[in-house]
């Protein structure tokens, strides 16, 4: 099972399908990776893919400390998949929860964003 360690420790379950340049897909609160499969599927074709569980969402880590969940740390946490991942700048693509993340990922780490997608971003 492939998981990559964050900054903070936390072990985040992601999958990776196809080649170039890459995308992150970030799920929402009522899904996890599984909730991309279409997308996945059909971008994997031309693009390197990578979905992932959020802390919280096994098989991921599900740190019983409350203070090791925040924004912050879901914006953190986009670094980490692409550092552990080796990317240095990749297109980020998040829904609802994933969306809110990736909103400000763009806003604090946009050089490393070669484009943000956002839907359903409260």
């Amino acid at each position: 099972m492939p998981t990559l360690t964050t900054d903070d420790g936390v072990k985040l379950y992601y999958e990776e399908t196809g080649s170039g340049t890459p995308i992150v897909f970030v799920h929402e609160f009522g899904g996890d990776h599984r909730s991309w499969e279409p997308q996945v599927r059909h971008f994997s074709r031309r693009y390197r893919c990578i979905a992932y569980n959020a802390r919280g969402y096994p098989p991921s880590d599900v740190p019983e400390d409350f203070e090791r969940y925040s924004q912050a740390r879901a914006t953190d946490d986009i670094r980490c998949v692409l550092d552990a991942l080796g990317i240095q700048r990749g297109h980020v693509v998040g829904l609802s929860m994933g969306g809110f993340a990736s909103l400000h990922f763009g806003m604090t780490y946009g050089h490393r964003a070669l484009s943000i997608s956002l839907a359903g971003g409260g």
